[in-house]
């Protein structure tokens, strides 16, 4: 197995390593280390699902120039999207909803984009852009919601 083989493969290993670090050393505001990992958890597994059905099944994305899953594809879709989700969730706050939901849209996008100016992601039928509705519906509505029921007595995690 080779390392940093792919073109911009470099940008993938950056923001793999500083996501990382800001889940491990961020305060914890509205979740314990259990929440944490259920929320690693489950944005990663949202995340294999979507890019799943959108890069393979309907083929409008590709990773590292390859149809097949690298070890730099595998940590990036595992771990950055569940990571911000993760910093997302640890930090809202229900009064400055859309300027969290704002903030990690944008955010999102500009990680993207860099994934494709790169070189690392290349967009069949796609433009970058077209992540930017996605991006807001979760951060604006699913992942308050989630952190809602984070939050219940009946959770409480």
């Amino acid at each position: 197995m080779e390392f940093m083989k792919y073109e911009g493969e470099w940008y993938v290993w950056v923001i793999l390593f500083i996501t990382i670090l800001i889940v491990l050393f961020m305060p914890k505001k509205n979740l314990t280390w259990a929440g944490v990992f259920i929320t690693i958890l489950l944005a990663g597994g949202l995340t294999w699902i979507g890019d799943t059905m959108v890069g393979s099944i309907f083929d409008l994305f590709t990773l590292a120039k390859k149809q097949t899953i690298e070890l730099s594809d595998s940590l990036l879709i595992s771990f950055v999207p569940a990571g911000i989700a993760t910093i997302y969730v640890n930090f809202y706050k229900p009064e400055k909803a859309w300027i969290w939901a704002l903030i990690f849209t944008f955010l999102c996008f500009f990680l993207e984009l860099g994934l494709v100016k790169v070189g690392y992601m290349i967009n069949h039928n796609w433009e970058t852009w077209y992540g930017i509705p996605v991006y807001f519906i979760a951060f604006r509505f699913f992942f308050p919601w989630y952190s809602k029921l984070l939050s219940r007595k009946l959770v409480n995690i």
